[in-house]
């Protein structure tokens, strides 16, 4: 299940702009001086937020890729399971579920594949939602792809027993650099592959950083 999201955005229900607040009476003339702008005018006087009450001011992307900071998200129980990932559920997880594989079970290829459909051409960086294993030192690592390359995959490294967000990097780069993809829009894959049994894996999402 393919979510699209903007940082920021405010999807809570919003009450109406003079909930709670005394209204503010304007003088007759003020709406004509002001033109087709005086209709704002009660907005602006309830210091009323503008994103949201119509498509024409509101600044979050519908689309996936459709702005710089625009990502499109997948949670990790949706995508595409092989080898021996499971499904475990765990209430502190996105979704309250996360995958992985079972401790000392140990690595042979298995994998999530997680697919997107991208609107909008740039350049984008992976962004995972990841905890360690019980074994943090260890379980902490995986095989990371993109359209199924590079062939033996890049390892990415994290850190923190707690679910947390992270930016997919290269563990083998000089000071780990991050990863970035030059991606056109249609259908693209993002690959995990066991690594270390016991690594989590709970949301996979690519973020829009620039063209």
């Amino acid at each position: 299940m393919n979510e699209i999201s903007e940082p920021g955005a405010d999807t809570r229900h919003r009450e109406g702009c003079g909930a709670g607040r005394t209204s503010t009476a304007l003088a007759p003339g003020a709406l004509a001086r002001w033109g087709r702008w005086g209709a704002l005018l009660p907005v602006l006087a309830c210091a009323c937020s503008l994103e949201g009450l119509s498509a024409e001011w509101d600044t979050s992307s519908a689309s996936g890729g459709a702005g710089d900071g625009g990502s499109l998200r997948s949670e990790a129980e949706d995508c595409e399971l092989s080898g021996r990932f499971e499904r475990v559920d765990d209430p502190l997880a996105g979704g309250g579920t996360y995958v992985a594989v079972p401790e000392e079970a140990n690595c042979d290829g298995d994998r999530v594949d997680c697919s997107f459909e991208i609107d909008e051409a740039g350049t984008y960086q992976i962004r995972a939602r990841v905890a360690t294993g019980p074994k943090e030192g260890e379980d902490n690592s995986f095989l990371v792809r993109v359209d199924h390359a590079p062939e033996l995959g890049t390892r990415y490294n994290f850190t923190g027993a707690d679910f947390h967000d992270d930016y997919v990097s290269d563990a083998t780069a000089p000071k780990g650099a991050l990863l970035s993809f030059a991606l056109a829009p249609g259908a693209h894959v993002v690959s995990f592959e066991c690594r270390e049994d016991a690594a989590r894996l709970d949301r996979v999402e690519l973020v829009r950083i620039g063209p």
